[in-house]
């Protein structure tokens, strides 16, 4: 494989800490201001869990929409039709939250494997190639695929193509893993448009 084949990635490198919610991090408190309702699933009506926060200080390689700079990755912790949870992203201005939300809200129900532990990131960036991808949990680089694929999906509002953005990650190559689970120890991996990442996303569970 040639230098063509490298794509840039940044493996989070997950390891338990103390986030607040103006940290980068898994599992921790979200900057939710307390006038933006929480979302709740369509399906069964339970709130989505707060899975990951990502400042645009500490991970600019994301696609950050003009007039944000944080990212949050929300889950509803139930099994959807897709085989996993379903997954649901917010852009935001941290600079526009003055007042948070009071108390995040718990789901009466929940998947215990789509739940992960807190953790913040020992970020490692690093060019990554198709014939050795990491099945850590990454931003960037390729699908780690292992039951299907490859794939490539076109996003449903435009037709353009969705890059994989983030990967979430049963296992680290560290070992320090966040005790969830995906599909059978895979991966969860999020695709974005590549013309505009508010547009509808896809979630491939492999």
């Amino acid at each position: 494989m040639g230098a063509e084949d490298a794509r840039p990635a940044v493996l989070l490198n997950p390891l338990e800490g103390e986030p607040t919610d103006a940290d980068s991090h898994i599992g921790g408190p979200l900057l939710w201001p307390i006038d933006d309702p929480w979302p709740v699933c369509s399906v069964d009506g339970e709130p989505f869990v707060g899975a990951v926060q990502l400042y645009q200080r500490d991970f600019p390689e994301l696609p950050f929409p003009s007039g944000t700079d944080v990212v949050q990755v929300l889950l509803c912790a139930l099994d959807h039709d897709a085989g996993g949870p379903d997954v649901r992203l917010v852009w935001r201005d941290s600079s526009s939250v003055v007042e948070l939300i009071e108390e995040e809200p718990d789901p009466s129900e929940v998947e215990e494997r789509y739940v992960p532990t807190i953790n913040v990131f020992e970020p490692i960036r690093y060019a990554e190639h198709p014939d050795k991808v990491s099945g850590g949990t990454k931003i960037g680089g390729w699908t780690p695929w292992y039951d299907s694929g490859p794939f490539v999906f076109s996003c449903p509002e435009c037709g353009s193509v969705q890059h994989q953005t983030l990967s979430l990650a049963t296992h680290e190559p560290s070992g320090d893993d966040v005790e969830w689970e995906f599909g059978d120890e895979g991966n969860l991996n999020v695709f974005l448009c590549e013309k505009d990442v508010r547009h509808p996303i896809k979630v491939h569970i492999d």
